[in-house]
């Protein structure tokens, strides 16, 4: 065999462990990836009157839904089912755990008056906005 063959030889070696070992790299990465909870698809909606948001959160229970507002933001938590003991999966893609989302609102809202549904996986809240400014004239001494 001569040197360039040799070479050649060595290269390819080297090559193919990096593959092998990106092709590793890439599994623990993916396998990482689908086990982490990712935030609800959230639609927000605004009209006049109102701002609709409109939450995805597939096979979570409405006890399990926790709602903070404020005149401008909104935070949803949402538990998922604790993922059962003493289990060998082979393959695991189903959520487990809690998320959180928020968001600045794009106008203040009136908290009395605000409507909130969970049906079918989906929350749906609709908050009624702000109408009135509130000016306040500050007075020079």
């Amino acid at each position: 065999m001569n040197r360039r063959s040799r070479a050649e030889e060595v290269f390819n070696d080297i090559f193919d462990t990096i593959k092998d070992k990106q092709k590793d790299i890439g599994g623990v990465v993916n396998e990482y990836a689908s086990n982490t909870v990712q935030k609800p698809a959230m639609d927000l909606i605004e009209d006049p009157e109102y701002i609709s948001v409109i939450t995805d959160l597939p096979g979570v229970n409405k006890e399990d839904i926790k709602i903070d507002l404020t005149e401008g933001t909104l935070e949803i938590t949402a538990k998922f089912n604790e993922e059962p003991d003493g289990k060998n999966f082979i393959r695991k893609e189903r959520r487990y755990g809690q998320i959180n989302r928020s968001i600045s609102l794009p106008s203040k809202i009136k908290l009395n008056e605000t409507s909130a549904i969970f049906e079918n996986g989906v929350l749906t809240l609709v908050l009624t906005k702000q109408t009135e400014k509130k000016n306040y004239e500050v007075k020079l001494d």
